[in-house]
């Protein structure tokens, strides 16, 4: 899997050097290094090291993934594959090693079918970046401003009715892109979805050790939290199983 050796540094670095001998871009790249030489469990040591120092970036969760995937740690892999995505979300590479990644889980859990126009939805959202959905609702907003003023001040019929249209459509393209950057953030910011960090875990029907088994997850499945008890987790799963699980078992993305 191909490693990413771009390492955004700029304010934090001065943030981060003084709790390093080395910087961290100086700690990252060295990382690298020893991945392509085949110490992969030291390359994941120096990777996690920068995150513990307070920095991330899609481009370290990225290759700290695929450490964790040559050490054959496939939970905590898709789990840093997952945390990059919300950083760098239009990566063909990762999306591409995160769906290998998803192909090696022992559960196959089939998605609650949805409505069609949901699924061109997500593809067009997936298509923009927040960056781009913040850039176009601007000068949709600026766009609209300049329309109405347009609309409130010429006299020319012609131009009136211009300004009047483009307006109304760049209103619309504004709510659009408005519900684009609403589910981009919240994709970014969320933070009730977890993943399966132990091997095995048997899933209860309620928040106690004693209660029936209501299914089985095995590692690296994702999941949503909708509760919390005294240490018990609610989870539902893509096909609309519920269940509850220890904390410990799941780490949040």
């Amino acid at each position: 899997m191909s490693m990413r050796t771009n390492f955004i540094a700029c304010a934090a670095l001065l943030c981060c050097s003084v709790a390093f001998a080395q910087t961290p871009e100086q700690v990252f790249l060295n990382a690298n290094a020893l991945y392509q030489q085949g110490k992969v469990a030291e390359a994941r040591a120096a990777y996690e090291s920068i995150l513990k120092n307070g920095y991330v970036s899609g481009e370290l969760y990225y290759n700290l993934g695929n450490a964790c995937y040559r050490n054959g740690d496939i939970g905590r892999a898709i789990l840093n594959y997952e945390r990059a995505l919300r950083l760098i979300p239009n990566d063909e590479d990762l999306r591409h090693n995160l769906q290998l990644m998803n192909l090696m889980i022992t559960d196959r859990i089939e998605p609650t079918p949805r409505l069609f126009i949901w699924e061109y939805w997500d593809a067009f959202a997936g298509a923009i970046t927040l960056d781009a959905a913040t850039w176009i609702g601007y000068g949709l907003f600026i766009l609209t401003l300049v329309a109405v003023a347009l609309f409130l001040t010429v006299r020319q019929f012609l131009l009136r009715k211009v300004a009047f249209v483009t307006g109304l459509v760049s209103l619309l393209l504004l709510f659009l892109a408005a519900g684009v950057f609403a589910e981009k953030l919240s994709a970014v910011t969320r933070t009730d979805d977890a993943i399966v960090m132990a091997r095995v875990v048997n899933v209860k029907n309620s928040p106690d050790a004693r209660s029936s088994d209501a299914f089985v997850l095995h590692a690296g499945v994702k999941v949503r939290v909708v509760d919390t008890v005294a240490g018990w987790l609610k989870v539902r799963l893509a096909d609309g199983k519920i269940g509850w699980v220890e904390g410990a078992s799941l780490e949040q993305i």
